[in-house]
């Protein structure tokens, strides 16, 4: 019998990215839990039930949906929500809890809901009473440094409670189903094949379509095929770019909008690079150890992995063509 807590893990921010700079530790968590495996709790924005549909450290995942970006509404945001996913976790009778987030709401959860070991960050700032609610020490100080926050905190929680001695690479499988679905994604295209994932949530992430299409015309005139990438929120921005770019090019130009994240991994582990915004998709890219580019402005960068090539910059609109199309050709060879 497996005497190791039973633990759910809490995935508080809502980006694919978040997710993928705490998959390391999630795991390391996870081979302390019972049965090397944890429940964990995400947001529906991060994509849980899409990325992690093979992961075997997780047993189960509950989607918080505290937020949804049509409506503004969730199933579990207000009194009401919180009182909903009280309910699902104390049913659950969990040993363990390990936070990652400051957020005093998410203590008070674990509090309420009974379970004996509550483990998180201990609060910054106005959250600092998130501490009242948690029971295991040391809390973690917050990071001031050049690197993005999330990974930096999640790093050193683990460390300090003893679920890794070292900062972990996040590290993803691609379905071996969806590698063979997308075999065929580069028949017709020359030998050098390039994916441009153009999502951006934000408006100072995104290059913009004016650049992007330069690039791709530059790329395709030097004899480089290119697929660009997108979801249903970037159908016109690829529209846009297919429609820019000269009919005698296109022969070399796809323009794809994959069914899921997974899909979109396996199309990128087909070709060569992938170049994007600094958005969710480059980070599952580089975890599925894809070489990836992402154009991130000036910005901190995320200081997961080693492998990931970023153009930095004083703005993102500041990036040159000519910059990006010879970090490609160089990454290429």
């Amino acid at each position: 019998m497996d005497n190791r807590p039973y633990t759910v893990v809490f995935q508080h921010d809502l980006g694919i990215g978040d997710l993928i700079f705490r998959l390391p530790y999630i795991e390391a968590v996870a081979k302390q839990s019972r049965n090397n495996r944890v429940v964990l709790i995400a947001r529906p924005t991060c994509r849980p039930m899409d990325i992690l549909r093979n992961v075997e450290y997780i047993d189960e995942i509950i989607i918080y949906d505290r937020w949804r970006k049509e409506d503004n509404k969730g199933e579990h945001r207000g009194f009401s929500g919180f009182l909903k996913l009280l309910k699902i976790v104390k049913a659950k009778k969990f040993d363990r809890i390990v936070i990652f987030s400051d957020r005093i709401r998410y203590g008070l959860l674990a509090f309420l809901a009974g379970i004996p070991i509550r483990i998180g960050y201990g609060g910054f700032g106005w959250n600092w009473p998130q501490r009242f609610f948690l029971n295991r020490k040391p809390y973690i100080k917050k990071y001031d440094g050049p690197c993005i926050t999330n990974y930096e905190w999640a790093t050193e929680l683990s460390i300090k409670h003893g679920f890794t001695d070292k900062r972990l690479v996040p590290r993803l499988k691609i379905p071996i189903e969806l590698i063979e679905k997308h075999k065929d994604i580069t028949n017709g295209l020359p030998d050098k094949n390039i994916v441009v994932a153009v999502g951006a949530s934000v408006k100072h992430k995104d290059w913009g379509v004016e650049n992007f299409t330069q690039l791709a015309i530059h790329l395709l005139e030097t004899g480089y095929g290119v697929i660009f990438i997108g979801g249903k929120s970037e159908e016109g921005i690829l529209k846009n770019i297919y429609e820019k770019i000269p009919d005698v090019l296109r022969i070399h130009l796809k323009t794809l909008m994959p069914e899921s994240v997974m899909d979109s991994a396996a199309i990128i582990k087909h070709c060569d690079v992938c170049l994007g915004n600094d958005t969710g998709i480059v980070y599952v890219a580089a975890a599925t150890e894809s070489k990836t580019l992402v154009l991130i402005g000036n910005r901190p960068i995320p200081c997961h992995d080693s492998d990931i090539r970023y153009i930095t910059a004083e703005s993102i609109s500041a990036i040159t063509v000519d910059k990006v199309y010879n970090d490609l050709v160089d990454m290429i060879k």
